[in-house]
């Protein structure tokens, strides 16, 4: 019997035993991925692999009188049909302790899925591989540099969600990652750091662009002194934190905060307050892109994703999220969650940030960002202090500031960056932050 008969013996003895069971709805997640995997040690292939995976994730739905339940549970093939009753009726016991408010779950949609955009797709797993690690061995190392370790996964996932009101689609999706730490070593100290990103698109010379960044910063941190400031300065934030900031108010437009009476703004108003001095916010969610590793067409749930405008020129403009709490609003088509954070470039370049005093920060320990008290910052492991005349390599600082008092005062960067869930300003600028 071939791959794919079996898989379909399988759907249907799944299916069977589900519509038997005294339950209400139920909802299938099967995924099979494939990969490719590197591992090198000292710039040497130490191990070559390969995986190929069937995942089945079952949750089943049980109504008791206005409420309902939820509870979720892994299908192996080499389950009978006994067992598999078995388990669900397990499942129906916790689920009957875990109730909710009644909602429904997605309808079949006839609505055209969104292709994915990635172009390994015109690889085999092995090729693209084997392209992520000759770009990363592209990379000439000086005296001191090493890489210490790097691992390569190039991933293929066929993910398919049906449930039982029709609900029935699949899509291929390619993430690629790789993790790298370089290391330095000089007059007998040394110093590495740890670096990862994903991408599905190949570009050889952006991963290698990347690796000789990471080399670079992993000497600055070498190279770093502690920096101590008795007064606030102008502090510029980039890399993946940014995303973090912009995130805050996404978050507070989400249908379970507002359902929960949590929710920081209202669709109408002004997210940055009446007087906006920096750039205004400019945000929307959206499904897919090419250089986003988070790329889906429809969400966990099976609801087909479209993209949301959250934000414009500062003022909320719709809510998003996940079915069930839309469905708790009342909301007509609810959006679903959208996996891709997308924020509208600023109007000041980078080098226009860099004309005065700052403390550009690099690498966090931990960015924290506190919807109540408005609070973020947090502990800086590299960053870089201007004074005036000449820029150096930092450690050992904290930075800190409230996110209410400053919102409307933030300027984004021209320079856009795309990372796995966001594509928007890659660096932010923020006036008078305290620095400890």
């Amino acid at each position: 019997m071939f791959e794919g008969e079996v898989q379909i013996k399988l759907m249907e003895k799944l299916i069977k035993v589900l519509k038997d069971s005294p339950i209400n709805d139920y909802k299938i997640k099967e995924v099979h991925s494939e990969s490719a995997e590197l591992f090198y040690v000292l710039n040497k292939l130490e191990t070559s692999r390969a995986t190929n995976i069937e995942e089945y994730e079952v949750t089943i739905y049980i109504d008791r009188e206005d409420k309902r339940g939820s509870a979720t549970f892994s299908y192996y093939p080499y389950m009978s049909e006994e067992e598999l009753r078995k388990e669900i009726e397990k499942r129906i016991y916790a689920a009957s302790f875990a109730l909710n408010p009644y909602y429904e779950i997605p309808s079949k949609n006839d609505a055209k899925l969104e292709e994915n955009a990635s172009n390994l797709k015109d690889f085999t797993l092995n090729e693209a591989a084997e392209k992520v690690a000759k770009a990363i061995l592209k990379c000439n190392l000086g005296e001191g540099e090493t890489f210490s370790a790097t691992e390569i996964f190039i991933t293929k996932k066929t993910r398919r969600i049906l449930n039982s009101r029709g609900v029935d689609l699949s899509e291929t999706t390619y993430q690629g990652f790789i993790e790298l730490i370089p290391g330095y070593e000089k007059d007998g100290e040394e110093v590495e750091t740890y670096n990862s990103f994903k991408f599905s698109n190949l570009n050889e010379e952006e991963i290698t662009s990347k690796v000789k960044e990471c080399m670079e910063l992993t000497k600055a941190r070498f190279n770093a002194k502690p920096l101590k400031l008795e007064k606030p300065c102008k502090v510029i934030i980039e890399g993946e934190d940014v995303a973090n900031y912009f995130e805050f108010f996404s978050y507070n437009l989400n249908y379970s905060q507002k359902f929960q009476h949590i929710n920081r703004f209202e669709v109408g108003q002004s997210m940055q307050g009446d007087d906006i001095t920096g750039d205004k916010l400019n945000i929307s969610l959206i499904s897919n892109d090419k250089g986003c590793s988070d790329s889906t067409s429809f969400d966990g749930d099976g609801v087909v994703l479209h993209p949301v405008t959250l934000v414009k020129d500062g003022v909320a403009q719709n809510l998003h999220g996940p079915y069930n709490f839309g469905y708790y609003l009342k909301v007509e088509n609810p959006t679903g969650v959208l996996p891709i954070l997308k924020v509208e470039p600023g109007s000041k370049s980078v080098e226009e940030m860099k004309k005065e005093p700052y403390v550009r920060c690099v690498k966090f320990s931990s960015f924290q960002l506190d919807d109540d008290s408005g609070f973020f910052g947090g502990e800086v492991r590299l960053g870089f202090y201007y004074d005036g005349e000449k820029e150096i390599p930092v450690t050992g600082f904290s930075i800190a500031g409230n996110l209410y008092e400053v919102k409307g005062k933030v300027n984004f960067s021209k320079e856009i960056t795309v990372e796995s869930d966001y594509i928007g300003p890659k660096y932010i600028e923020v006036k008078d932050m305290s620095i400890n």
